[in-house]
């Protein structure tokens, strides 16, 4: 009889251990993807603030190139992340085959650990994943059937700048504007405009949303055309000059 009851006893315990184990490996694994889940809360919610303050940048530079402010000076928190100055964009713009603009423009990028991005450059503000991105803020040109006007906003920083831990203060200062094309007589047949840049199929999906043609496309450069038939009645194109800095 003593034997069964040892073989119970021994059984209970072995019971309990694996009840306790089942526990604890469950509360271990709650635990972690709790965290992973709390972690991607603050991720988004800090990629959301700062896509508010690129708006604001974007608010921001436009006073200064359009509504005359001598200039303009916008807060980003960057916590983890960094903002910084990227590699330069090249932008060049033709009106019946005659090169009437060829500028560069410094993107300001804030950029998170799992490589999420906000960038600003020339009038737009774009949001980049390693899959892909969008444009959550269209560049002020104005694309209708008898007007087509073309506001290229040129950033211009005197050094490359990374802000990183802490908060980044980007200070932007007018530094001229150009009419580099004009005319209201509908002779504009063909105005085309050509974006090197890391977000070219990007550039290149809002012109094709304006109704332009693209014809060439890759990954770092595009090109697209406008009107797609006939000629424009009233066309201009304009630079903007703007300096950048970013500091802490």
């Amino acid at each position: 009889m003593g034997e069964p009851m040892d073989n119970r006893a021994v059984s209970e315990v072995l019971g309990y251990v694996l009840v306790f184990t089942l526990i604890i490996s469950a509360v271990a694994v709650v635990s972690v993807s709790g965290l992973g889940m709390l972690e991607d809360v603050k991720q988004n919610e800090q990629l959301d603030n700062a896509e508010r303050a690129f708006d604001i940048l974007a608010d921001n530079v436009a006073d200064v190139y359009m509504r005359g402010a001598p200039s303009r000076a916008t807060e980003i928190s960057v916590g983890e992340s960094t903002v910084y100055t990227a590699e330069e964009t090249t932008v060049n713009v033709t009106v019946n085959g005659t090169p009437v603009l060829n500028r560069t423009s410094t993107p300001i990028v804030y950029r998170n650990d799992r490589d999420q991005r906000l960038v600003y450059n020339m009038g737009a503000v774009f949001r980049t994943n390693p899959d892909g991105g969008l444009v959550v803020r269209q560049p002020p040109h104005v694309v209708r059937n008898d007007r087509l006007l073309l506001n290229m906003v040129a950033l211009r920083s005197s050094s490359q700048t990374s802000v990183g831990g802490s908060t980044a203060l980007v200070r932007t200062l007018n530094d001229g504007s150009a009419n580099r094309y004009n005319n209201t007589g509908g002779v504009a047949s063909n105005v085309s405009i050509r974006i090197e840049s890391p977000r070219a199929p990007l550039w290149a999906d809002y012109f094709l949303g304006q109704g332009f043609d693209c014809p060439t496309q890759t990954q770092t450069m595009m090109r697209c055309e406008y009107p797609t038939s006939g000629s424009v009645e009233r066309a201009y194109v304009v630079s903007h000059d703007i300096q950048i800095d970013i500091e802490r």
